[in-house]
């Protein structure tokens, strides 16, 4: 009886070593499901439109004007008849100041006050020649000559002036002004008025004919295809802004510069990986005005949370923790995080103590919205570790491993957003080229959705703010 009971005593005694000695667990790694994984589409935001106001000066203008129209008109030697009046003589002399240029509703308004002299002449049928003359003295009569210029760009983006005479008369209706020799009944203003309009309106074709050679589209083509290039984010990400129809806004006066606002619309993305292939479109014909508010952008931003540095978040957290069931234990040892083909991650975590060896978990990465966060909510052990923790350790999946697991792959996705919309920011506002500067400002909304990508996991966000194109150097002549 005492063999017996020494046999039955070391019997329990193994079993207890048995039951407390640690287990091995070596599942084989979780497979990527069959079938092909399809990246979620983003929806579609609305076009952003971008302002590009293109300075035109007017000294152009105004220089082609003072060329083609000279400064002094007339002769005092010079007599002309009045009214086909052989013995009815005028001559006069003018001098014009330079030209004042004003703007409003697409017209530039283009004035310059002309003084003249003027001396009549009467050969009477028997007799000398009497002759009398006007603004002689310190007071010359004066006229205000008034050229209005319609100012447009063409479908073809050809620059277009039509420039014309719409006044020119005494400048007030005082004596101060008027040349009438009164003795003689020859009013020397009229036809002073009569002789400078001829003088003009021979000479503004010209003018047109001057302001049509300047060069636009060249200038506006080159800045469309600069937007085309892809804008380096990062390393791994690209911002392309993908413009497409281009419209005219207003134009306007601003220190002493027409600025026609041509208004873009625009495709803006940022895009994963290696540099895109940049787009190559033509300039698109000139189109009608695009809406009423311009300078606002659309896009969809992406944070970039690696899996090193996720899996280095989970090991702060997680390492050393340890799980208890029915007298069992483990203690977690390392933690890493890393992409399955199909849309979900794998959780490796090593356990020494009770357990010994790495188990996985799989999961979908989900967002968040109201904790805006990216969470693993079904984060459960995979299939082969499900069996293998079946063959004697099953009481390893009754703990609150799973749960405190799923708790614990939270993510914060404010500041990793933040920091991608600092690096949007930061490389929206750069010179394109001399000249021609691409300002920007950005700020997050909406959260989108979470992609598991081979190297990253990537958060899409929608993002909303402004694009404008500053272009400032001067058009250039062809």
């Amino acid at each position: 009886m005492k063999v017996l009971a020494s046999l039955a005593s070391g019997s329990a005694a193994l079993l207890c070593l048995a039951a407390c000695a640690s287990q091995e667990v070596a599942p084989a790694s979780p497979q990527a499901r069959a079938g092909a994984y399809a990246v979620p589409v983003l929806p579609t935001l609305p076009a952003s439109v971008v302002d590009a106001p293109i300075s035109y000066a007017l000294a152009p203008l105004r220089a082609a004007l003072e060329q083609s129209v000279p400064r002094r008109f007339g002769n005092l030697e010079q007599r002309h008849r009045v009214g086909g009046n052989a013995r009815r003589l005028v001559a006069f002399t003018a001098t014009r100041t330079p030209f004042r240029v004003t703007f409003a509703d697409g017209r530039a308004t283009l004035e310059a006050t002309v003084s003249y002299q003027a001396r009549g002449w009467y050969r009477p049928v028997i007799g000398p020649t009497v002759s009398a003359s006007c603004g002689t003295g310190d007071s010359m009569p004066r006229i205000t000559v008034r050229l209005v210029s319609d100012v447009a760009l063409s479908r073809t983006w050809q620059l277009g002036t039509t420039t014309r005479l719409v006044s020119a008369q005494p400048t007030t209706d005082t004596k101060r002004d008027q040349c009438t020799v009164t003795f003689l009944d020859i009013d020397v203003t009229d036809h002073v008025i009569r002789a400078l309009e001829g003088a003009v309106r021979q000479r503004l074709p010209g003018v047109d004919r001057k302001l049509a050679r300047v060069d636009v589209k060249a200038r506006v083509a080159r800045w469309f295809g600069l937007l085309q290039r892809n804008i380096r984010v990062t390393d791994s990400l690209w911002l392309q802004i993908n413009p497409d129809r281009v419209g005219l806004g207003q134009v306007s006066l601003i220190d002493s510069a027409l600025v026609a606002e041509v208004r873009l619309t625009a495709h803006p993305r940022l895009v994963t990986g290696p540099a895109p292939v940049p787009t190559a479109n033509p300039l698109p014909p000139l189109g009608r005005p695009i809406g009423e508010v311009g300078d606002s952008a659309r896009l969809h931003i992406e944070g970039l949370l690696g899996y090193p540095e996720a899996s280095a978040a989970l090991q702060r957290e997680l390492a050393g923790r340890r799980f208890s069931r029915f007298g069992r234990a483990v203690r977690l040892e390392q933690v890493r995080l890393y992409p399955l083909a199909d849309g979900r991650v794998v959780l490796a975590v090593r356990v020494v103590g009770g357990v010994r060896g790495e188990v996985f978990l799989v999961g979908t990465p989900q967002l968040d919205t109201a904790t805006r966060t990216l969470t693993v909510p079904d984060l459960d052990f995979d299939v082969a570790t499900s069996d293998a923790l079946v063959a004697g350790v099953a009481w390893l999946k009754k703990a609150d491993l799973v749960a405190q697991l799923r708790q614990s792959a939270r993510f914060p996705l404010d500041t990793l957003l933040e920091e991608t919309r600092r690096r949007v920011e930061q490389s929206l506002n750069r010179d394109l080229t001399e000249g021609v500067r691409l300002s920007g400002a950005v700020r997050t909304g909406r959260l989108v959705d979470a992609i598991v990508h081979p190297l990253w996991l990537i958060v899409r966000a929608e993002a909303a703010g402004t694009l404008a194109l500053d272009v400032d150097r001067p058009l250039r002549r062809r």
